[in-house]
């Protein structure tokens, strides 16, 4: 048996627990199943669909072997303080982005598995500010206390409130002020419960839902009538991750406080249970809402409003901050990487059709994307019926239209075949043709003449007037994608979206093919030379 098999047979039982271990599909709920040797995954017998141990789970799409996530699991669950990222990532020596992504993935399993429990009997409650300092002084004179408000900078400011069940669950919530999770704390809470809390004016009009027993900490620390220590306990835990981890970012501050609330059930259970847990919450049919994290999917912290909803808040940019980077030993102005949807217009090369032909070598011939300008096309994209949608506006080039885009992995060569071969190969001649002909533009020749004499003088007239965009690049179907989403392509009929002009160009290639095409001699396709192997 390999190494890893018992690593997978152990999620394999955690993914289906309650079916005894036994792979169900996911879509029809059948435990009729097919294996591949080669593969480990399944095949449905009832759908015939596929699918994994991890489909459908929070570990979907990893890339991570079984072992090294069990790993990773046994010491997130075992640390009873606080483990870094960049600690766990040289011990497995993996990338440090790799074990963040994991931890958060496991501290928002955390999270949402305690949004799901009710707290009864004795529930303290209580909060704390975290984040926004400023700072002190230099000078003593000057120096304040800028940890407390009026001097702590209240917009990144947050207040983690939390709710404790004496010998139970632990919830928590992150507001800008206590009084705002207020509501929220009662929807969590059983009615009829004793709650215990400090004299914060916010937790004062509980009473009318629970029998509220408030402490003034001004006078002492507990009282036999209330107390706040065990979901205080919490607070000093927050500030020994917060030395642990030297910074924790404000958009995760939710996860951080989860994770804490956690680490303290957990120190009161058997050995083994909190990895247990942590196993069976991350095999439950779900997706993270951190899927994506490093694609540009940054998650928003859900800060509690006064009117009972939830925030999605994110962190300001810095405004005014240079950073530079290295690059060749110089020091170069860092820009962020922008979207392609955003540059799909920039490192493109134009040049004439003339020049194109007179010197092929001008165009690579490497994969990448290639726009097509007519000029004077106007008079005959309107005798077509062409009209410029407001949403779809028409690519401009030095007066020429934009009339046709493709993708390819050689531009040389589909360039060439567009502007000197046969509609045979070019569906863009094709519809060229098919228009001039349905507009009565095309002369009268004898019919064993008239392909040479109509695909040479449609040749001519794109030497002529025709401007070549292209421009270089990789995963050219989705570059692609994108400009015929942002401009108008009047002849790409392939990938464009229906409508009634693309409908009358059909109608057009049709009838053009049954009149013209088929009196046309047959051309013999050419022969490709047969490799060897």
């Amino acid at each position: 048996m390999h190494e890893r098999a018992p690593a997978r047979v152990q999620f394999v039982k955690f993914r289906w627990a309650e079916h005894d271990g036994r792979p169900t599909c996911p879509h029809c709920r059948s435990d009729a199943v097919n294996t591949y040797k080669r593969r480990h995954i399944y095949k449905c017998k009832r759908c015939d669909r596929q699918f994994s141990a991890t489909s459908g789970t929070p570990w979907a799409y990893r890339k991570l072997g079984f072992r090294k996530l069990m790993i990773i699991i046994s010491v997130f669950a075992d640390n009873l303080q606080a483990v870094t990222a960049r600690a766990l990532a040289r011990q497995l020596r993996l990338n440090y982005k790799t074990v963040l992504l994991w931890v958060h993935k496991l501290r928002e399993v955390v999270a949402h598995h305690a949004s799901l429990q009710t707290l009864r009997g004795e529930v303290e409650i209580d909060g704390s500010y975290h984040g926004g300092y400023v700072r002190p002084k230099n000078t003593q004179k000057t120096r304040k206390d800028h940890r407390k408000v009026p001097y702590r900078a209240n917009d990144r400011a947050f207040a983690v409130v939390g709710a404790r069940q004496r010998d139970g669950s632990i919830r928590t919530w992150v507001a800008k002020q206590e009084a705002h999770a207020r509501p929220f704390i009662c929807e969590a809470i059983e009615p009829g419960s004793k709650v215990f809390a400090d004299k914060a004016s916010g937790f004062g009009p509980m009473r009318g839902r629970f029998q509220v027993f408030q402490i003034n900490h001004d006078e002492a620390f507990y009282t036999p009538e209330a107390c706040t220590n065990g979901i205080e306990t919490l607070w000093a835990l927050m500030r020994v991750m917060g030395r642990t981890h030297r910074h924790i970012a404000q958009n995760y501050l939710d996860l951080y406080a989860a994770e804490a609330a956690w680490t303290l059930l957990k120190s009161k259970k058997a050995e083994g249970q909190a990895f247990t847990e942590l196993m069976d919450w991350m095999s439950k049919p779900r997706r993270s809402p951190l899927a994506g994290y490093f694609q540009g999917r940054k998650r928003f912290l859900p800060v509690c409003q006064p009117d009972r909803t939830l925030a999605q808040w994110r962190p300001a940019p810095r405004k005014g901050r240079i950073d530079f980077i290295k690059k060749d030993g110089t020091s170069i102005e860092f820009k962020p990487r922008r979207t392609r949807d955003k540059t799909w217009q920039e490192e493109w090369s134009f040049l004439s059709a003339d020049t194109f032909l007179t010197k092929p070598d001008a165009v690579p011939n490497g994969p990448g994307v290639y726009a097509l300008f007519a000029r004077g096309e106007a008079a005959l994209l309107t005798a077509s019926g062409f009209v410029e949608q407001p949403g779809l506006p028409l690519w401009l080039h030095e007066g020429a239209s934009h009339i046709y885009t493709g993708e390819t992995y050689g531009i040389r060569g589909r360039l060439l075949e567009h502007l000197t071969g046969s509609i045979r190969g070019s569906p863009l001649r094709e519809t060229l043709l098919a228009v001039q002909f349905d507009l009565g533009l095309l002369q009268a020749a004898p019919v064993q003449e008239q392909r040479a004499l109509v695909e040479g003088r449609l040749t001519e007239w794109m030497r002529d007037n025709v401007i070549i965009g292209f421009k270089s690049c990789g995963y050219v179907r989705d570059m692609e994608r994108i400009i015929l989403s942002a401009t108008a392509s009047p002849m790409n009929l392939a990938r464009s979206n229906v409508n009634a002009y693309t409908k009358s160009l059909h109608d057009r290639r049709r009838r053009f093919r049954d009149q013209v095409v088929s009196a046309w001699p047959e051309v013999a396709a050419p022969t490709v030379p047969r490799r060897r192997r």
